[in-house]
């Protein structure tokens, strides 16, 4: 897509669309121009939203419609209109829950597509208001406009208010052009259309300083071996949280965009100081062949050429397996062996599964992750002497593969830049990826003992960013609950980090 700020909106639809749908891989196809309805019926609730939305926009009426599911609650909707004998574009596509009918998801890729100006503020307040209008009804006027980016009117966030408080998970971004309303994401509680009378008025709440001692019992001292200022090391602070505690209790409670580290307890290790180096594609064969025993029968190794410059890093070589179903991609750094990643097959987004949950696993967690430890020692560097895992970090997924991202420690903190990613397939026990992105520091790292207080890193976090009152609506064994919970929210989206020695923050 070409719309680059319409991307960090959808991050929030992760939770709603677990799989990426067949829509998203062509934009343009040879189908027959008939529909599918007849084949998927809509639930009554979802096909009301279907005709509000032809009214909306009458050209979708005459589209080449398609749709898919309900899959994970949610029906999908391609349309498509003809631009020669046999072949359709993409025009819209739509998501829809299917059991309150509720917009999940609009995309007009002719709009996206379009080199249409800047809207003015005007203009992009006019159009935006004027679709949700139509598509919400009496409901509308519970939401308030603010501007998603600063200083740019491209996309209008609606966010949702009852008793003078922001709904934070009840939102509509609305993406326009100088002409017309390009694409609508929702936030997990717009779906769920819930009355009013859910909401129970405020009344007493945590005082400041409570908040205050919260947001420092979230407070999570790190360390980085390289500091991009100085290129030494620091102590830092970051906040690690789910964005929302309880406003009367200070529980912490999850929402579906929530993204907080959860170490695994210390593992112990014995680092081999193993490198590997390859100068070329025979050289990086062998080192797969006779290091990480993977089977190279009637496959070749090939220097990448298609890979932009700067997407790589300095002095990075990326190679890439030819002559088999599948593919085997491995990265060098200034000709040492970095990572390889193996694929049996091609794997399709739709296919990968998360939360660490392969398909048709042969092998518990615990297994795996043994595996995973054992294969990482020979290559730690000498100076890791225990490891912790981010449970949360899931990098490089498959479908059948086990996640495990390491991170070493110095005296007992987390080093944030010294990691090692292994991933282990459920079903074989093969290792099937393996990324080093350990960074070696060029001078002591500080002393913990120097770092300031969590109450005082709190304090400036708060000074920067205060704790919000309103309500959201919480997440319990992976699914949104209907009710929503008081709570304040604590600034997530904006990155934080606080050097814990001198107090002030990272720019």
């Amino acid at each position: 897509m070409k719309h680059t700020k319409k991307l960090a909106s959808t991050l929030l639809m992760a939770s709603l669309l677990a799989t990426t749908p067949l829509w998203l891989q062509h934009s343009t196809m040879t189908v027959q121009a008939t529909t599918n309805q007849g084949q998927v019926q809509l639930s009554p609730a979802a096909e009301k939203t279907l005709q509000t939305l032809y009214a909306i926009q009458p050209e979708l009426k005459s589209m080449d419609k398609k749709i898919y599911g309900p899959k994970n609650g949610v029906y999908e909707l391609r349309f498509d209109k003809g631009i020669a004998s046999g072949k359709m574009e993409l025009y819209a596509m739509v998501g829809l829950d299917a059991t309150t009918g509720a917009l999940q998801i609009y995309e007009n890729e002719q709009e996206m597509q379009k080199q249409n100006n800047q809207p003015s503020e005007a203009v992009a307040k006019q159009k935006s208001a004027a679709f949700l209008q139509k598509l919400l009804g009496d409901d509308f006027k519970k939401y308030k406009a603010t501007q998603t980016t600063k200083g740019e009117w491209d996309a209008v966030t609606y966010t949702r208010h009852e008793h003078g408080v922001p709904v934070f998970t009840d939102r509509y971004v609305v993406g326009v052009n100088s002409a017309s309303v390009m694409y609508v994401n929702t936030f997990e509680g717009a779906t769920l259309r819930a009355a009013s009378s859910l909401f129970a008025k405020p009344g007493k709440v945590m005082s400041k300083g409570e908040v205050t001692g919260k947001v420092a019992s979230l407070m999570e001292l790190t360390y980085s071996a390289h500091k991009k200022e100085t290129g030494k090391p620091a102590l830092k602070y970051s906040l690690e949280s789910t964005g929302y505690v309880d406003a009367v209790t200070g529980e912490e409670i999850e929402s579906a965009s929530s993204l907080k580290s959860r170490y695994s307890d210390v593992i112990a290790v014995k680092p081999g100081g193993k490198k590997l180096t390859a100068s070329n594609a025979d050289e990086t064969m062998r080192v797969l062949t006779e290091e990480f025993q993977i089977k190279m029968d009637g496959i070749t190794l090939e220097t990448d050429t298609l890979t932009p410059a700067e997407m790589k890093g300095e002095g990075e070589t990326i190679y890439r397996s030819k002559g088999r179903d599948g593919s085997i991609t491995v990265y060098t750094n200034s000709n040492e062996v970095t990572g390889f990643q193996v694929r049996g097959k091609v794997e399709m987004a739709n296919a990968i599964q998360h939360g660490n949950k392969p398909a048709n696993a042969q092998l518990s967690y615990e297994q795996a992750k043994e595996k995973a430890v054992q294969f990482l020692q020979p290559y730690l560097d000498a100076s890791v002497k225990e490891l912790k895992i981010d449970q949360t970090k899931i990098m490089m997924p498959s479908a059948t593969a086990y996640s495990f991202s390491f991170y070493a420690l110095h005296d007992g903190v987390v080093v944030t830049d010294q990691q090692y990613l292994v991933n282990v397939d459920g079903q074989t026990g093969e290792i099937v990826n393996f990324m080093d992105y350990f960074t070696k520091p060029t001078a002591p790292f500080p002393d913990k003992k120097t770092a300031i207080s969590k109450e005082a890193a709190a304090k400036q976090f708060l000074k920067e960013r205060p704790a919000v009152l309103g309500y959201m609506f919480p997440v319990q064994n992976e699914k949104v609950q209907a009710k929503p919970s008081l709570v304040y929210s604590i600034d997530t989206v904006s990155y934080f980090l606080l050097d814990a020695v001198t107090g002030k923050s990272f720019k």
